[in-house]
């Protein structure tokens, strides 16, 4: 009985802090990082300001969650194809759609990235150059560097496969996984001033397209610039 109902509490927290963090996405997003304030967000949620703070500190803690449920939602999407019975160039396809169609979804976070000097402030202090002694801090960030290297590290995985069968050519699988990561974080800025945008199907046809048929119309020979 005690735990049917220890459950139950736990459903139903899990729910109240969904709630909260899409509320605080759609504030943030609307008014900018440093406008939002921690009332508007229990406000746009339908709480009471104690129940936001029951979950979260501050709006850096809401925001940092933001950030490690995208990282923990690609990585969770990345491990599951890598690990999939389809052929590689269906796995490497599968996994430029998946990352894509999320990034669609977090658009207006990114853009907001973008554009709110605050906001990258913030993220740099937390995953680039930590000084305070803030345990909670050091603990995010090294969660999403692991998080990082497992994304990092299925796609490589997923390269390598096709490598030994023959599959693609032979090269560095972290390069390869490098410059496809900067092509699909390209598109953020893109959408910027492009009038027609694509969805996440046709943006990933045209990707995979010309990773795996490339553009010259011949081989580079040896010597030439590559």
């Amino acid at each position: 009985m005690k735990l049917a109902a220890q459950e139950r509490k736990e459903r139903i927290q899990a729910e109240y802090k969904r709630l909260l963090l899409a509320a605080a996405e759609r504030v943030i997003c609307r008014q900018g990082y440093q406008s939002a304030t921690m009332d508007e967000i229990a406000r746009e949620a339908e709480f009471s300001k104690a129940t936001l703070y029951k979950y979260f500190g501050n709006k850096g803690e809401i925001f940092l969650e933001i950030i490690l449920q995208y990282i923990e939602e690609i990585r969770s999407e990345l491990i599951a194809i890598s690990q999939s019975k389809l052929e590689p160039e269906e796995k490497l396809k599968k996994i430029i759609y998946t990352v894509i169609n999320i990034q669609n979804r977090k658009e207006n976070i990114a853009r907001l990235v973008l554009q709110d000097r605050s906001l990258q402030d913030f993220l740099h202090r937390l995953f680039i150059s930590i000084k305070e002694d803030k345990q909670e801090l050091l603990q995010a960030q090294k969660y999403f560097r692991a998080k990082r290297e497992e994304v990092f590290g299925a796609a490589c995985q997923v390269i390598s496969e096709g490598i030994e069968k023959g599959k693609f050519v032979q090269t560095s699988p972290g390069t390869v996984v490098k410059y496809i990561r900067a092509m699909i974080e390209g598109l953020v800025y893109s959408r910027f001033w492009e009038d027609k945008k694509l969805s996440a199907q046709q943006e990933t046809d045209q990707m995979f397209r010309l990773l795996m048929e490339g553009i010259a119309t011949k081989p580079l020979q040896k010597g030439e610039a590559t």
